[in-house]
């Protein structure tokens, strides 16, 4: 079985990480999600680049 003190000390630190959690989305909820929606974007578009044949391979089709 694992030590009290132990277990008492883990659930504390999960109790204050979330915390911290709820507190760090409360001030900067806007800035994260422009961060998400931008880092979205960026792999959208590095897709569409990557899908669309180069120069090269239409050169060779023809």
């Amino acid at each position: 079985m694992k030590d009290q003190n132990e277990i008492q000390l883990a659930l504390e630190i999960w109790n204050l990480t979330n915390k911290l959690s709820d507190l760090l989305w409360d001030r900067y909820e806007k800035e994260f999600l422009e961060i998400y929606l931008k880092e979205e974007e960026d792999k959208f578009l590095r897709t569409i680049k990557h899908a669309t044949p180069s120069e090269d391979q239409d050169k060779t089709e023809e």
